[in-house]
């Protein structure tokens, strides 16, 4: 969004229309800082081998016990978690991350089962590992 443009179409709209409403708006807070911020949603990259899918999602800030995974089908992992501020809030003076409750379901690029899950928090990443479904050619006797 160009916000010249806009507060050139104000000024253009407000000669023909006497009323300085969206101007003293536009003047008190930048339009950005009037948009809701999304939740946050965990970014997540996929990797395989020849004997492994390998799942790295990061989780900055979110501690084992605010973090919990569940197999929601044997294609769907599932992970819930809070990620709190280090710092008061009050004591805030710029804040560009989002904190507060998440959820996510990933679909897995094969099936699994929760018993050959590898599970590991390392650095603010969270790192899930299975073994892939390798599937037996079939012999010709």
């Amino acid at each position: 969004m160009d916000i010249e443009k806009m507060r050139k179409w104000l000024e253009i709209t407000n000669e023909y229309k006497k009323t300085d409403f969206w101007t003293r708006v536009l003047q008190e807070r930048y339009p950005n800082e009037n948009i809701k911020e999304d939740k946050y949603q965990p970014k997540c990259d996929m990797y395989q081998n020849e004997s492994y899918n390998f799942i790295i999602i990061e989780i900055p800030g979110v501690t084992r016990e605010n973090l919990s995974l569940s197999l929601i089908s044997n294609t769907q992992l599932k992970i819930n978690g809070k990620c709190q501020p280090i710092f008061l809030l009050e004591k805030e003076i710029r804040r560009e991350r989002v904190y507060g409750d998440f959820q996510r379901i990933i679909d897995l690029p094969e099936p699994t089962k929760p018993e050959l899950m590898h599970i590991q928090i390392d650095n603010g990443l969270l790192l899930v590992s299975y073994p892939r479904q390798t599937v037996e050619p079939i012999k010709l006797i």
